[in-house]
Order: C-alpha cells, then sequence, then structure tokens
C-alpha cells in the first residue's frame, strides 16, 4: 500500500512537472505574438500542445496560422474548437476565420461567416461590404441580396463608403441606373473619387442615355489611367459616336484598338465600333476596312457582313456587294428568324437576284 502511494505522488509529480512545463512553453509561445514573431510562437505552442490540447491554446495556434497567411491551416485548427457557426470563438477569432475564406476564395463560406458575424454585428460596416461583393460578383449568388444586406445596413448609416459602394454597384447591376447614379454622386461627396466610381458613373449615365455626362464621367476616367485602360476608352468613344462627335469617338476607339491587341475577341467588338463610327461621319472605306477587320476576328457576325455588303454599294463596288450578301443569306438561311431577319433577307436578295437553296452549306467571306 506504501508503494503505491509513493508510485501515485510520483506519477503526480511528474505531470505536474510536465503541465508546469506546458505552462511555460504557451507564456514564452504568448510573449513571441507579442512581438509578431509566429516563427517562435509556433514552436513554443507546439511543445505546449503535447500536455495541453485545450481550445483555448488551439485557437492560439490558428491565429498564428491567420498572421503567417496560412489560412488552410487556420480554419483547420479553428473549426474544431469553433462551436456552430463560431459559438464558443470571439468576435475577433470569427473574423480571422471569416477572412482566411475569403482569401481562399471560398465564397460559400465566407458568406456563411459573414451572416454568421453580422449577427452578433449588425453594423459591421466591413463584412457587410465584403458579403455583399460575393453577392454582386459571384454568379451563384443575386446583387438583389447585396442591394438588400446594404440598404438595411445604409438605414442607419448612410455614409459608410464600403458599403454603399456595393449598394451602387448592386443598383447598377440591377439595371437601375438612376439609383445608381444617386449612390456613386453619393460616394464622390463622402470623397470617394477613386476610378472605379468615377467610371461607374460615367457607365451608369452611358447606360441611362445621359450621353454628355456619361462622356464628362468616362473622360476622367480615362485621364486617371492614363489615357491606358482600353475597356474604358472604347465605352468612352462609343459614347462620343451617339452624342455625333464622330471624329473624338474614332481617336478614342483607335487607342483603345492598340492598347486591346491580341484579344481577338475585344479587337472585333472595337473594330466594329469603329466600322460604325466612319459609316456615320461618312467615311465608307474606312468602315469597309474597320468591318473586315472585325470580321476576321468573328466571321459569324451576320449583322456585320450586312453592314459590309451595304457599304460597298455605296462605294461602286457591286461585284464586293452580291458576295457579302450571298453569305450573308447562307448564314441567315440556318438562322433563326425574326422580323429584322426577314428584312434584312429581302433586302439581300433583292440585290443578288436569285433566291438560292444554300442545303446548308456556308458561302466563305472574301477576305483573307
Amino acid at each position: 500500500m506504501k508503494k503505491i502511494v509513493i508510485m501515485t505522488v510520483v506519477f503526480a509529480a511528474m505531470s505536474a512537472a510536465a503541465y508546469g512545463q506546458a505552462g511555460l512553453a504557451e507564456a514564452r509561445g504568448d510573449s513571441c505574438i507579442d512581438v509578431h514573431d509566429t516563427f517562435h510562437a509556433l514552436r513554443y505552442y507546439a511543445e505546449a500542445v503535447a500536455c495541453d490540447s485545450s481550445a483555448a491554446l488551439q485557437k492560439k495556434i490558428a491565429r498564428c496560422h491567420y498572421m503567417r497567411g496560412d489560412y488552410r491551416r487556420c480554419v483547420d485548427t479553428m473549426l474544431p474548437v469553433a462551436g456552430f457557426m463560431g459559438d464558443s470563438l470571439s468576435l475577433e477569432q470569427m473574423r480571422w476565420v471569416f477572412e482566411s475564406y475569403r482569401r481562399l476564395d471560398d465564397h460559400e463560406q465566407q458568406v456563411a461567416w459573414g451572416r454568421a458575424i453580422l449577427r452578433r454585428c449588425p453594423m459591421d460596416g466591413e463584412v457587410t461590404a465584403a458579403v455583399a461583393a460575393v453577392y454582386n460578383t459571384d454568379d451563384a449568388y443575386l446583387p438583389s441580396s447585396a442591394r438588400e444586406l446594404t440598404g438595411e445596413y445604409l438605414q442607419t448609416d448612410s455614409t459608410c463608403i464600403p458599403v454603399l459602394r456595393q449598394n451602387a454597384d448592386a443598383q447598377f447591376l440591377m439595371k437601375d441606373f438612376g439609383k445608381a447614379i444617386a449612390a456613386y454622386n453619393k460616394l464622390l461627396a463622402l470623397g470617394d473619387s477613386t476610378y472605379n466610381t468615377v467610371y461607374s458613373l460615367g457607365m451608369s449615365y452611358m447606360q441611362a442615355k445621359q450621353d454628355s455626362l456619361a462622356r464628362l464621367w468616362l473622360l476622367k476616367a480615362a485621364e486617371m489611367k492614363g489615357m491606358k485602360d482600353a475597356g474604358c476608352l472604347y465605352r468612352l468613344g462609343m459614347v462620343c459616336v451617339e452624342m455625333d462627335s464622330v471624329g473624338e469617338g474614332i481617336m478614342f476607339l483607335e487607342m483603345a484598338n492598340l492598347l486591346m491587341q491580341p484579344d481577338g475577341r475585344v479587337v472585333y467588338m472595337v473594330k466594329r465600333a469603329l466600322g460604325e463610327a466612319y459609316y456615320k461621319r461618312g467615311s465608307y472605306w474606312n468602315a469597309i476596312y474597320a468591318w473586315t477587320d472585325a470580321l476576321r476576328h468573328n466571321r459569324s457576325s451576320m449583322a456585320t457582313i450586312f453592314n459590309v455588303a451595304q457599304t460597298y454599294a455605296l462605294v461602286g463596288q457591286h461585284d464586293k456587294e452580291k458576295q457579302f450578301y450571298r453569305s450573308f443569306l447562307s448564314m441567315a438561311a440556318l438562322a433563326e428568324r425574326n422580323a429584322e431577319l426577314d428584312q434584312m433577307v429581302r433586302q439581300a436578295e433583292a440585290v443578288v437576284g436569285v433566291k438560292e437553296d444554300f442545303k446548308g452549306c456556308i458561302i466563305g467571306l472574301p477576305i483573307d
């Protein structure tokens, strides 16, 4: 009996010593965290966890992984001790998990944890904006969810710039351009004169058919990018053409074209727009060159083929006119018909002179 008591005392002493060493290692780890030395902190916590695998210690290890940018390990370490949607975590710890999922581009978990945070702290503007951004950009969600979420927040705090940005973007995506314009203008009034706000305001005016204001803000946006943003220049050029400032529009479209090379899909869009601008200006040969160049990047555009045929008629090149019309008719024979297409077909057939059966074959374009 005496021997058993002695052994129990010995084991208790050894256990106390081990826990004492674990406590010392954890304390050393805490000291390292105080000076942002996560490298040594993880070493000390690894020593401590051998004797103490408590939730508190696991949370400290997860914090280390978060500070080191090891977001997957942060999540994997934190989740077993988090409880249901972070019930066992502090708000700061919940934000580590939320931010980790954001950095991992796991939008589903980011939204779930963001919503959990907002149930505790509904006036967390940073998280509100981050969740709304997912709603606005991920096709699995709807911008209406972003508008609802940000709208609820803005009823209390209408001056939070990140939340207002997402609200404005949601209004734009839902094609409520009047409200989008109001939101972007409010952002400018709050001092948010970033490129995205200026450009989005210009785009909103463009969609609302307020061309002079669209030109004003798209030009400001283009200048902010040193006239090097092809997408902005393209839309600026389109607006100028729509305003009958055709020469200016052509200049911006040509600038966009140079910047967009060699993206074939985008070059097609710009060249097609350039053709329309030159045609509107009466520069028919330039329109033909632009449109045929567009067709080199997209040979299936019936509208562009039809435009080329029409323009060849205007410059007296009737053989070319008929060649392009025949290519157009061969495509139209396979297309789903509508009133606009039927009108174009009748016009092309009147020029070609013969109603052909193309037997499902498409006549190639007479371009290189």
